[in-house]
């Protein structure tokens, strides 16, 4: 199943280990040349928790903040991957190349233009055999939806964007190949145009879940909050930020009743420094 992708995405993009994409929701701010994510492993010993780096990311960024490469290392610094991605004179991304701990190829995305606007991905694998392709088309300036089929042209998924009167992502809906509902996600916005909530849908399990977005004073991103079909407290992402007020720390935790108590389990953590 192919991961929704969302239209709020800012200047960069990292993962961490719980899948959220902390810069599709904060933009980085200041002459950042580069910066590093370390994710850690979270564990107990005798009540007390414990954390264990697993993974560093170095994004680095070029004059204009775009991702000019992004390197994973080990916890003991030794590179796993490493992904470069090029730029055309418009600033179009037009191709990214990821590379093994030995330099060799693994894979390589390319991708064309129409007008301005992003025509088609295509996906080669380490020997330039083609093995997906996605496809865009537009409505009105805006992205209709994006069609993923494998290399030899079979269709795999659809998916189809909807917007709201002020022309903000509303709903994205993504299909199987025989057109059956997948995941649907809407989007609800504050008065001035943040993210406010987020529903998502799961055809599969037909289980619903909500994430809220809360907002400090200085209107920075401080927590994501996730609430059940019953709309109790499941889970939490917290958001900390450096003197810079770039994101210095994420950390989500499970919400469960145990012990006859509502308690927060830290579960994952990011760390992120800036150059």
């Amino acid at each position: 199943m192919k991961k929704l992708i969302t239209l709020v995405a800012a200047l960069a993009m990292s993962f961490s280990l719980f899948g959220l994409d902390i810069f599709s929701y904060v933009q980085i701010k200041g002459n950042v040349k580069n910066y590093t994510q370390i994710d850690y492993d979270i564990g107990t010993k005798f009540g007390n928790y414990t954390r264990t780096p697993v993974l560093k990311t170095i994004t680095t960024l070029d004059n204009a903040g775009r991702i000019v490469e992004m390197t994973e290392l080990s916890a003991r610094d030794a590179v796993l991957n490493k992904t470069t991605s090029k730029y055309d004179v418009y600033g179009n991304l037009v191709e990214q190349s990821c590379f093994d701990s030995e330099s060799k190829l693994m894979w390589r995305n390319a991708v064309t233009y129409n007008n301005g606007q992003k025509a088609d991905t295509s996906e080669y694998d380490k020997n330039g055999l083609l093995r997906a392709k996605t496809i865009y088309t537009y409505a009105e300036g805006k992205l209709a939806d994006e069609t993923g089929y494998d290399g030899d042209g079979a269709l795999l998924w659809k998916i189809v964007y909807k917007y709201n009167p002020d022309g903000k992502v509303s709903d994205v809906c993504e299909y199987s190949a025989d057109g059956t509902l997948d995941i649907q996600e809407t989007y609800t916005y504050t008065d001035d145009g943040k993210i406010e909530s987020l529903v998502t849908y799961d055809a599969y399990t037909e289980e619903t879940n909500r994430k809220v977005f809360r907002y400090a004073s200085n209107g920075t991103l401080s927590e994501i909050t996730t609430y059940d079909a019953t709309k109790e407290v499941i889970n939490r992402v917290i958001i900390k930020y450096d003197a810079g007020n770039n994101v210095s720390k994420v950390s989500e935790y499970n919400v469960a009743q145990k012990f006859g108590t509502t308690v927060n389990e830290l579960v994952s953590m990011s760390e992120y420094s800036y150059q």
